[in-house]
């Protein structure tokens, strides 16, 4: 089995990456949060990778980190779970959110990402709630004076916007105590 592949990026679509590890080319499909991690075509990029082989198919998925890894493996794990809906959810929210969303048995927030529907959010958070207590991923900090809420909102608007975990972590702490909802609008804006 595959699991790490270091490379020059050859070519960066919408759902995969392929990387050129000493002259073969190893097409991996890669979640929306580790796509905007990933280098230019022409960089050099690392991913953690997990080979998921079936009966017509052997397809890799890449992710920037083991953690995110890890994770990917328990969502598959659960019932009704596969490796495309597993990378969906991935890259739905940025994974300290959506750990921090699992862990908080926040379904609500869990429905914002797309393919997920109540249920499937409401049997995330019963099978991996205790499983997701031991992960080493911090939960989101909000900056001092500003709502948790709105905190929430910019890194979930972002998220959807296409912007990378760091970018959005970025424009979190940039926020000035005494924000409110109503400036989301003018947070989000360049």
């Amino acid at each position: 089995m595959i699991a790490y592949l270091r490379g020059r990026v050859l070519d960066r679509t919408d759902g995969s990456v392929v990387l050129d590890v000493g002259g073969v080319g190893y097409d991996v499909w890669c979640d929306r949060q580790t796509l905007l991690a990933v280098a230019e075509a022409g960089s050099e990029c690392a991913l953690h990778v997990r080979t998921v082989v079936r009966e017509d198919a052997i397809t890799l998925y890449g992710f920037a980190d083991a953690v995110t890894r890890d994770v990917f493996d328990m969502l598959t794990g659960v019932a009704g779970v596969g490796p495309k809906m597993a990378s969906g959810v991935l890259g739905g929210l940025p994974l300290p959110e959506f750990v921090e969303a699992v862990r908080a048995k926040n379904v609500k927030k869990l429905t914002t990402i797309s393919g997920v529907g109540r249920k499937t959010a409401e049997r995330l958070v019963l099978e991996l709630g205790e499983k997701f207590m031991a992960l080493p991923v911090e939960a989101p900090a909000a900056p001092a004076g500003v709502p948790a809420g709105l905190v929430d909102d910019v890194r979930s608007a972002l998220a959807n916007l296409g912007f990378g975990p760091r970018d959005v972590e970025a424009a979190v702490r940039g926020l000035k105590p005494g924000a409110s909802a109503m400036d989301l609008e003018g947070l989000l804006r360049p």
